[in-house]
């Protein structure tokens, strides 16, 4: 894929034209740990790992590698606008302290 509803695709992190200061990371746990090798080569320091997408092997990468990444949370709580759903699952989270720093 070039391009999706206008704007153009690229096939990894290696193609992208301009440097990025954080990526979100949403594919199968198979794929996530070449992606993270990526984010280093690319010097990404800042990672979220949708949920579903993380592997222990990808956040032991992070880890070792100093990029910092939150895992098994999902990016939607801090989407605008979102659905009732994610807004109550992140007023939850803070009430508990549970949001990802």
């Amino acid at each position: 894929m070039n391009a999706f509803e206008g704007d153009t695709c690229y096939p990894d992190l290696l193609s992208l034209p301009e440097k990025v200061d954080a990526v979100i990371i949403n594919v199968p746990p198979a794929q996530t740990e070449k992606v993270v090798r990526e984010v280093k080569q690319v010097g990404i320091n800042k990672v979220w790992l949708q949920q579903g997408s993380q592997s222990d092997e990808a956040v032991r990468f992070c880890k070792e590698n100093g990029i910092d990444c939150v895992s098994n949370e999902c990016i939607l709580m801090f989407a605008q606008p979102s659905a009732f759903m994610h807004r109550a699952h992140k007023w939850v989270w803070g009430v508990f302290g549970k949001l990802p720093a």
